[in-house]
């Protein structure tokens, strides 16, 4: 293999970043999921502590969490992983259809 090979191998296997910046994407992409888990707890008690439904926040959370549980489950090839993202699926469904029963 000569120098061209190896670099359009390099350039190819790279073309996302190195791996540096892939670290810092994952380290963002779940920085960013605790942020949102925090926020959408919080205003869950609002609404709870305002006698309103949170139907709509719980949809939210249930699926982003349970789409990154079946993604690493299915990754991993980890069974329970998976299971655990489709209950948190099964949950999201079920609160957005609480939340628009309410609405209609």
């Amino acid at each position: 293999m000569n120098r061209e090979e190896i670099l359009a191998k390099s350039k190819k296997e790279n073309i996302y970043g190195d791996e540096r910046e892939k670290e810092v994407r994952t380290k963002r992409d779940a920085f960013s999921l605790w942020g949102l888990i925090v926020l959408g707890l919080i205003i869950t008690g609002i609404k709870l502590f305002r006698v309103e439904s949170p139907a709509d926040i719980l949809s939210i959370l249930f699926c982003t969490s349970g789409m990154g549980f079946v993604y690493e489950g299915v990754k991993l090839k980890k069974k329970w992983g998976t299971i655990s993202g489709i209950v948190l699926l099964l949950l999201s469904v079920y609160y957005f259809y609480k939340f628009c029963m309410g609405i209609f």
